[in-house]
């Protein structure tokens, strides 16, 4: 991209425009102009016209122009939701621009990792064998506790995706609610957590700004999830959902891991439904375990322009239907992710697709749907501009919502996930579909527009 010449950008406003910008204000207007070009492709030169033209500039001057200006911009950032609602200054995001990273470390289409680390407490797991015998010509280091890796090694943001192995005895946090957001309809999901970090590289994954860690970690004690799962498990008065895939891809290591055979084994025929969510077609040991109909498998599904722009090293949307395909033939039950949906010019079209794909390949009823539009904490957005500088998904009409992540606006949000489930019903009345973390308001346009999590987690459960 050709390089924009910013000071001569900001003169040539304040000597045609006659006033003086200051920090902050000057701030607003480079980052307005700037997400503007890259949306739209647009010459900077040809906004500026468009500034200079407008009737309002002439009949004002001063700081008063700021104002005037910074107003003409938001309308051309934010085409859609201008024409549609006034919009709330305090709700549009204008922070300094991050540069891109220059070397940064990137993920393979396929895990090897560059070292291994194992605490002492795991150092005789399966899980140690396994790595072991698979990467014998990989170096080994053994730690009394794989935080020590941080007191050598200073995290940075162009580590991220470093091939490193962490195989630890976890102690916590093993099953916990999913955390929903406040002033949000919960469906009352629960986490079965089993890992941190993945080899996947989405620019959209949230893990990008709560992680402080290279590499992957890996617990190799389940026997310890098992039990506090058993202890959990004789409290709860009826059937619950839980799955792995918060903090990782259930699937895109199970070659080496193999969790997901023991962890089918082990929730087979418990009054419950247990989850493994993936972007992969990592099916092997799948295949080979006796199936249960209480074992959900799910993929995540997106048009294959966003796979490949955006869900880098992930398998194409071809892959995750045809692997579906052969799991649901197999016995299990399986589910899917329309998470996040992407607003962009010609959106329509190319999810209406992903819906006629998947009926073509895959027969329903599935055991649910979610549907969920891109949304993310304030600081994910730098990280992707950081890490990701060609991706221009958080460019999009994207707002300080109230539990203060960015959100599209929730008209947008209400017409992307109306014709959502308009195509997923003319093929399929009895599959339940619901939001991830939406309100009342969002989700009274649904065909089950239930208005408690209670009603949610029924209805989700086949019974209400």
């Amino acid at each position: 991209m050709k390089e924009i010449r910013w000071e001569k950008i900001k003169e040539d406003i304040e000597n045609t425009l006659t006033l003086r910008l200051n920090k902050n204000q000057w701030k607003d207007i480079k980052r307005l102009l700037y997400e503007i070009k890259r949306r739209d492709n647009r010459e900077i030169s040809g906004i500026i016209r468009k500034i200079f033209e407008d009737p309002r500039i002439k009949k004002t001057s001063g700081r008063n122009r700021f104002f005037i200006i910074k107003d003409i911009l938001i309308k051309e950032r934010f085409p859609l939701t201008s024409s549609y609602e006034k919009i709330d200054t305090k709700t549009v995001f204008l922070t300094e621009l991050k540069k891109p990273i220059k070397s940064r470390v990137k993920a393979k289409d396929k895990f090897y990792p560059q070292r291994i680390f194992v605490e002492k407490k795991a150092k005789n797991s399966y899980l140690t064998k396994r790595f072991t015998e698979m990467f014998p010509e990989v170096p080994k280091e053994e730690l009394s506790y794989y935080g020590e890796y941080l007191r050598q090694h200073k995290f940075s943001l162009e580590q991220l995706k470093s091939p490193l192995a962490f195989i630890v005895k976890e102690q916590w946090d093993f099953i916990k609610p999913c955390p929903c957001t406040k002033y949000h309809l919960r469906c009352n999901y629960w986490i079965f957590n089993l890992g941190f970090g993945c080899p996947f590289d989405c620019s959209y994954c949230y893990l990008q700004q709560y992680t402080n860690f290279p590499g992957i970690i890996l617990p190799a004690n389940l026997d310890t999830f098992f039990n506090k799962f058993i202890y959990f498990y004789r409290k709860i008065s009826h059937p619950i959902r839980i799955g792995t895939g918060e903090f990782c891809d259930s699937l895109a290591l199970d070659e080496i891991t193999n969790y997901a055979s023991k962890l089918i084994s082990f929730f087979t025929q418990k009054d419950v439904f247990f989850e493994l969510k993936t972007k992969s077609n990592n099916i092997e040991n799948i295949l080979n375990t006796p199936s249960s109909s209480n074992i959900i498998i799910s993929w995540s599904l997106n048009p294959q322009e966003i796979i490949e722009s955006e869900e880098k090293n992930t398998v194409s949307l071809k892959e995750r239907l045809n692997a579906a395909y052969q799991v649901k033939n197999k016995g299990y039950s399986i589910a899917f992710h329309f998470d996040p949906i992407i607003h962009y010019p010609g959106w329509e079209n190319d999810y209406k697709e992903v819906v006629n794909k998947l009926y073509s390949v895959v027969s329903p009823p599935f055991r649910w749907i979610s549907l969920g539009t891109l949304r993310g904490a304030r600081q994910l957005k730098n990280i992707v501009e950081q890490r990701f500088p060609e991706s221009n998904i958080f460019y999009g009409e994207l707002f300080i919502s109230e539990d203060k992540k960015l959100r599209y606006p929730k008209f947008l949000r209400k017409e992307i996930y109306k014709k959502m489930v308009k195509w997923i019903r003319e093929y399929d009345i009895k599959t339940p579909i619901y939001l991830c973390m939406e309100d009342k308001e969002v989700w009274s346009i649904m065909d089950k527009p239930y208005k408690s999590s209670e009603d949610i987690e029924k209805y989700l459960l086949g019974k209400g």
